[in-house]
């Protein structure tokens, strides 16, 4: 139902998706609407504030791709303790600390507002709810919200490459009111980051 939305874009598409994992076809539908005029951006949690690692070692190997393809990603900046992530709020919820919102907005026309995740248990498995409001004021607002305040409450994804012309991810954001720079997913230790890289490479990709 709501793939007239999606497939009908023509100049914008803001998406707030917790846990993102689009795999190659979503992928590849995202950087096709980019080549052809379609700006489109993303906000969905960072290694930090995700609730389950499982699914965002499904979204990180996608991030790149994404990038290449011109598709503009922010994470969440904020960090969760092991006691939040933990913490669950609700049936199936995510932690309050984490983003929680799930919505789309489609050329600032339509907004989508509803419980699903662009991942595949959401899109193939689970039974999902959500409406589609053609309020252009909400849409209207909903995009001005996101250009006034993304830069604040998330770090924007950069990929460049190094003298080698290898390919580094960069984060860029505020913290403490200072404008920084990570390399490496921010406030994650080595350990977090090497196993969220091994559950990477399983094939479970279809029940994130």
């Amino acid at each position: 139902m709501l793939k007239p939305y999606w497939e009908g874009v023509e100049k914008e598409l803001i998406i707030f998706s917790p846990y993102f994992v689009p795999g190659k076809p979503g992928t590849a539908f995202l950087t096709q609407l980019v080549q052809r005029g379609v700006r489109v951006r993303i906000l969905t949690n960072s290694l930090a504030s995700n609730d389950v690692g499982l699914v965002h070692a499904g979204y990180k190997k996608y991030r790149k791709d994404l990038l290449r393809g011109g598709v503009e990603l922010y994470e969440l900046n904020k960090k969760l303790t092991r006691k939040q992530r933990k913490e669950k709020k609700g049936k199936g919820g995510s932690s309050k600390a984490s983003l929680h919102a799930k919505s789309f907005v489609f050329d600032r026309e339509h907004v989508f507002i509803g419980s699903l995740n662009l991942d595949p248990r959401a899109l193939l498995h689970n039974t999902e709810i959500g409406v589609v409001l053609k309020v252009p004021e909400i849409a209207e607002e909903m995009a001005k919200w996101f250009e006034e305040n993304i830069e604040k409450l998330s770090f924007r994804l950069e990929l460049k490459k190094d003298e080698n012309r290898d390919e580094k991810l960069l984060w860029h954001g505020v913290v403490d009111g200072k404008e920084l720079t990570f390399d490496v997913d921010p406030y994650t230790g080595f350990w977090r980051r090497f196993g969220i890289g091994v559950m990477s490479i399983l094939p479970i990709e279809s029940q994130l």
